[in-house]
């Protein structure tokens, strides 16, 4: 009896703690009048530098967007550079307060995670190679040395399905560079970026050899149970998309216009 009186309190004790928890991070912001974001800075067009050294990107300014409708300036923002192969510890540690680096929604993350509402679907990894490669098929790769990028959702997929060596590199320029030094035969990515890279003139003599097998929806990352945050986040981004700012964001960074986004744009369009 005893016993099952102290384990009934814990688990008020838990109840309560949980509750606090999820308010807290909203609390938090509130009172440092600043949201924390982790973004990418090399990962055209989410997040990357421009010329003036400054961090741009569409999900650069969607976090702003954010910011703005939670503390009334889209100024309130801390951007803090993140990878792959860091974003989701940033988080759970802490050190910043959502994730809005082309984060891709699967069930292993949503484990450790939980995710905003979705606002784009991606085209999934491709495979950038020297325009005169040969290789035009995902199973042509068994057995190849390809570059790849630390963190990425897909790295599984690449090595027990289509038996890819992966050489894995922490950052895109490091990944870039091995390429041109001719370290591995591929860069397999997001199609997207890719796409984007072979828009610059030093990219002119290669080409997306492999094209994406799926198309992926992308979010921001939350701590997990942080309900308010979340409802808060996600109606900021709901409120975006119905104003069309997410269409044009796209056309800002030179990004093909998105069935998907002008769909959810409608959608929330109607529903404001």
């Amino acid at each position: 009896m005893i016993k099952n009186t102290v384990m009934s309190v814990l688990a008020i004790v838990a109840a309560l703690s949980a509750s606090t928890a999820m308010a807290d991070t909203l609390a938090d912001i509130k009172a440092r009048d600043k949201l924390i974001v982790g973004v990418k800075n090399d990962y055209a067009p989410y997040g990357y530098l421009n010329d003036k050294g400054e961090t741009v990107g569409f999900e650069i300014e969607l976090a702003k967007y954010v910011a703005k409708e939670l503390l009334g300036s889209e100024d309130k923002i801390e951007l803090v550079p993140v990878v792959a192969a860091n974003r989701i510890e940033f988080l759970t540690a802490g050190r910043i307060d959502a994730i809005f680096a082309t984060l891709g929604i699967t069930a292993e993350r949503e484990k450790v995670i939980d995710f905003t509402t979705q606002y784009v679907s991606a085209g999934g990894p491709s495979v950038l190679m020297a325009g005169a490669a040969k290789i035009s098929k995902w199973e042509e790769l068994k057995g190849r040395q390809v570059c790849g990028i630390q963190g990425s959702y897909f790295n599984k997929k690449m090595t027990e399905e289509f038996g890819i060596e992966l050489v894995n590199f922490k950052s895109q320029p490091e990944a870039y560079r091995a390429l041109k030094d001719n370290r591995c035969i591929g860069m397999v990515f997001d199609d997207m970026t890719l796409q984007m890279k072979l828009r610059e003139p030093d990219w002119s003599s290669y080409k997306i050899a492999v094209a994406p097998y799926e198309f992926a929806p992308m979010a921001g990352g939350l701590r997990k149970g942080e309900t308010a945050f979340r409802e808060a986040v996600d109606k900021a981004i709901h409120k975006a998309e119905g104003e069309g700012k997410l269409i044009e964001w796209e056309k800002k960074f030179g990004m093909p216009a998105s069935d998907y986004i002008a769909q959810r744009a409608k959608a929330a369009a109607s529903a404001n």
